[in-house]
């Protein structure tokens, strides 16, 4: 398991020379593969559970496949269920699928199967702190266990009881690359191996969301990091968002966020990526956050991407959305750590090509992303 350094837990060995699947890959003259699929159905909402099997697996297998992961094993599956809300009063439920906001759970049941196929004695957690409470989440987006089966062993919120939970009981402090300490959740930070299933979109703040954002703060126990811990009452029963000020995760900017996420990726990399591409989101995280148009936010981009390394995998993310991965300060700050690439001379893609898919998405940090 990886605790600060450069290679991930799973132990993989990418194809096309890429080695290690989380926090390196690649090397000198190696390169990183990411598989990119599209379905041949017009509109992302016609695409059905059936269609999303058949593209995460050819994804994955396109990818390098899961083989790394062994029977036995606990293995972290972390979504991005940022809200399942449109509106601010919390009044109005997305739709559970192709909603461009959180991760499609039939994504996240494609990959689930997949790995209890791999590891049918071992442990598979599906992890997330949304910022609602998790539970909430989880059954609104339909994260269940109706729907996954025994596929998925626990369903687990990083918040802990609740939003406003300051122990530390089931957290550890771990070293970041720059040495940083950050609070981590025991059983995510102890796992084998982690799956990032981010959602492809614009961030207002970090300029793009994906497999390592996912994770670098997707994964923060909000009790600790969060201005809302702050309230002697118990916090906001229904706010588990985080960094809403400078000493808690600094949102200032591209740069000041990419500087937290980048140290808290860094201490447990994803082991692989499999990205939700298929409504796609401009103005994300959340048009409700952005006052846009969600009907015209949502691209309809109808794809599937898969990779071993999160870097790799969230440039392609990036060039797709017509964003320049050079300028996501996160991405940026690990590749110069060696946790990754934005070279795409690097990155060998496979099925679809950036240029067959690629379209602008608008997004609030137009330097990384002009819309255009």
């Amino acid at each position: 398991m990886s605790s600060g350094g450069k290679s991930g837990s799973g132990g993989a060995t990418g194809t096309g020379g890429a080695t290690g699947s989380g926090g390196g890959g690649g090397g000198a003259g190696g390169t990183y593969v990411v598989a990119m699929l599209q379905s041949s159905k017009a509109q992302a909402a016609d695409i059905t559970q059936a269609d999303v099997v058949d593209m995460v697996t050819n994804a994955i297998t396109q990818a390098g496949g899961i083989d790394f992961i062994k029977d036995g094993q606990t293995v972290v599956l972390k979504p991005n269920i940022v809200t399942p809300y449109l509106d601010y009063a919390q009044t109005k439920a997305m739709d559970p699928t192709v909603n461009g906001v959180s991760t499609d759970w039939r994504v996240a049941k494609a990959v689930a199967d997949l790995v209890r196929a791999k590891n049918p004695r071992g442990k598979i957690l599906v992890m997330e702190g949304s910022t609602v409470p998790a539970a909430t989440a989880f059954s609104m987006m339909g994260y269940t266990a109706a729907n996954f089966g025994t596929s998925v062993d626990e369903f687990i919120a990083f918040e802990g009881t609740s939003c406003s939970d300051r122990t530390t009981s089931a957290l550890e402090q771990r070293t970041s690359i720059n040495g940083t300490q950050i609070w981590v959740n025991k059983r995510y930070i102890s796992a084998d191996v982690v799956i990032s299933l981010p959602t492809m979109k614009t961030h207002s703040t970090a300029g793009i969301t994906g497999g390592v954002k996912n994770l670098g703060i997707g994964t923060t126990p909000v009790g600790q990091y969060s201005a809302a811990k702050m309230a002697v009452d118990g916090g906001v029963s229904q706010d588990c968002s985080r960094g809403q000020t400078s000493a808690y995760i600094d949102h200032t900017s591209a740069e000041t966020l990419g500087q937290f996420i980048h140290d808290n990726y860094s201490i447990r990399p994803a082991d692989f990526v499999v990205m939700d591409g298929l409504q796609g989101l401009q103005n994300g995280p959340a048009s409700v956050w952005a006052g846009t148009d969600y009907a015209s936010d949502k691209m309809n981009m109808r794809l599937i991407l898969a990779g071993k390394n999160a870097v790799a995998v969230d440039t392609i993310e990036a060039l797709v959305m017509k964003c320049d991965p050079k300028l996501v300060p996160h991405l940026a700050k690990l590749e110069a750590d060696g946790f990754g690439t934005t070279d795409v001379s690097k990155i060998t893609v496979v099925g679809k090509q950036v240029s067959d898919v690629a379209k602008p998405f608008v997004g609030k940090q137009t330097t990384i992303c002009p819309g255009s």
